[in-house]
């Protein structure tokens, strides 16, 4: 069974392996800034929708546990919809 991630013809696996555990969090967390990074990483930086994209993924986190990696999974589900 193939585990990588992969949406829409976009690897998410380079957002994936950055995400680091720390002692302050139960839940791994992105060095740096996360709504940067996946909108470079998605060729969505400068894309008309690419922060609502971004604002949606963080909302839909924000109904279960609100964590990076859930945040990146769920962008991944919107960028698949969209037509970049």
């Amino acid at each position: 069974m193939d585990t990588h991630p992969v949406a829409n013809e976009i690897d998410w696996n380079p957002i994936l392996l950055r995400l680091q555990m720390k002692e302050s969090r139960p839940t791994p967390a992105y060095p740096g800034d996360l709504k940067a990074a996946l909108l470079n990483h998605a060729g969505l930086f400068n894309h008309p929708k690419g922060e609502a994209a971004y604002q949606m993924a963080v909302e839909i986190a924000r109904l279960t546990t609100c964590c990076d990696p859930e945040v990146v999974y769920w962008f991944s589900r919107i960028v698949s919809l969209m037509d970049a």
